[in-house]
């Protein structure tokens, strides 16, 4: 019994330091949006003919 005791009193210290960790020094992302396709260009670009049935497979 008294090692679950001590497995219990392990986990909430170890959830304690990950909590207040969290709330004073949360991680940052370094993420950002990379467009290397212009999708207006390729919009303008297309001209398909008038009456031409359309393939959406």
């Amino acid at each position: 019994m008294r090692s679950l005791t001590t497995l219990g009193i392990a986990c909430a210290m170890a959830a304690a330091a990950f909590g207040i960790t969290m709330l004073t020094k949360p991680p940052v992302s370094q993420a950002r949006v990379i467009s290397s396709i212009d999708t207006y260009a390729l919009t303008l670009g297309a001209r398909p003919l008038d009456g031409q049935n359309y393939d959406c497979n």
